[in-house]
């Protein structure tokens, strides 16, 4: 196998390192969906105010992730197209612009609480108005669209640069978690399921309800076909060609996710031994509480993580904006156009003088009204066996996917419910 020329390999036999290598990539673009700065206001909130009780949900909400990213790649391995482009071939159109109407909000909610994280970031480690913050996380939002036109010549250039942030956000994490020294016996604790109130069933509803973003069902399909044309140019377009593809995107998907599952984990573990019982709100507050209790060292690397998460997130949701528009609507929009129809927004908010948690929250609000749009027809069709052949659902995987969406679905309802109509969002 020559993974850096195209990753060709047989269709049997058990894959090698050098080949699993070559597969890995995918499903860290995805994973940055998950430790973006729209969870960590609900992680701190959740460490801050109940200590490791909740770390379960984290656990949970991740495995529910896992099993919902896989799908969505399997939906791309199988037909060679995403949701958003199965939308326009396979629904009615009045249909169709609603669901394109709703995907394209999710976009700029998204960005929204991706630049004002980097902004918060920029502003927290170099001392700056929160405005001055928001435009460098315009500038640089803009600069790593070079990356992205690497992507176009060669896609391992933007995995390995989003690996790197997510390398930077682990090792910040890893970092303040030497720190904090948490007791093993207090992560533990947590790790068993357990509401110590109703106002933990707040934030735990959040922290589940939030988890799975529109943009990484939306992106991840689309990712996968690189390597799925590779194999079927080296291999044939066959079905064991692609059992093989899915099974290697499924560890890539699976590992990245767990990642992720560290990084939201630490953050509570993190904001449990430090943040808990000062009543902190805020991520400013949680930056300045974190300096007061392990000095400037951990509240740097708590700063340059929340940039790093809030730019690959950024990088990423403009991948996923343009896949939306080219699936629903069959239009490839250049992507510094694409870039600053979701970023305008984004700095105007910032510059009116909003109060960026509450914007945070109003995003992930928003994310939330969109997420039954992209769930309900991914599963209905990986469920159709015209669609998607040998790979069709079993009955089990479409109960349990079934499940799991329902579950979220309730929950994001049950979040939008309480966040209009009474004290607010946990973040």
């Amino acid at each position: 196998m020559t993974p850096n020329s195209g990753g060709e390999t047989g269709p049997t036999g058990r894959p090698s390192l050098r080949e699993l290598l070559y597969y890995v990539g995918p499903g860290f673009l995805i994973s940055v969906a998950y430790m973006d700065p729209g969870n960590w206001a609900t992680n701190i909130s959740g460490g801050a105010k109940f200590g490791t009780a909740l770390l379960w949900v984290i656990v949970l909400a991740s495995l529910m992730a896992i099993g919902i990213q896989i799908t969505a790649a399997k939906l791309g391995i199988a037909t060679g197209k995403g949701v958003a482009q199965l939308c326009r071939e396979r629904l009615p159109k009045p249909l169709v612009w609603p669901l394109w109407a709703a995907a394209e909000l999710a976009m700029i909610a998204t960005d929204m609480a991706e630049i004002i994280g980097a902004a918060i970031g920029f502003s927290l480690v170099f001392q700056l108005p929160l405005a001055a913050g928001a435009v460098l996380a315009g500038i640089s939002s803009f600069a790593l669209l070079g990356i992205r036109t690497a992507y176009r010549r060669g896609f391992r250039w933007i995995e390995f640069t989003i690996m790197a942030l997510v390398g930077v956000i682990s090792l910040a994490f890893v970092f303040q978690m030497a720190l904090a020294q948490p007791a093993a016996g207090e992560i533990a604790a947590g790790l068993a399921p357990s509401i110590p109130s109703s106002s933990a069933l707040f934030i735990a509803i959040g922290i589940l309800g939030a988890t799975v973003m529109p943009h990484s069902v939306y992106l991840h399909p689309t990712l996968v076909q690189d390597r799925r044309q590779h194999q079927i140019e080296a291999n044939g377009d066959t079905e064991a060609v692609h059992r093989r593809h899915f099974r290697l995107e499924s560890i890539d998907t699976t590992l990245a996710l767990f990642g992720a599952m560290f990084v939201n984990a630490a953050m509570l573990i993190v904001a449990a031994a430090s943040l808990q019982g000062t009543g902190i709100e805020t991520l400013t507050e949680a930056y300045v509480t974190l300096q007061g209790v392990f000095g400037t060292n951990a509240s740097f690397a708590f700063g340059i993580a929340l940039i790093a998460a809030g730019l690959s997130s950024s990088l990423v949701a403009t991948m996923a904006g343009q896949t939306v528009m080219d699936g629903f609507l069959d239009l490839n929009v250049n992507v510094w156009v694409r870039r600053s129809v979701t970023l305008v927004p984004s700095l105007a908010i910032v510059l009116a003088g909003f109060d960026p948690t509450s914007v945070l929250v109003a995003s992930q609000v928003a994310l939330s009204f969109e997420l039954p749009f992209v769930l309900i027809p991914l599963l209905w069709f990986t469920y159709q066996e015209d669609i998607m052949g040998s790979f069709t659902n079993k009955t089990r995987t479409t109960y349990g996917l079934a499940v799991i969406i329902g579950l979220i679905v309730v929950l994001n309802v049950w979040l939008l419910y309480s966040t209009l109509f009474s004290t607010g969002a946990p973040g």
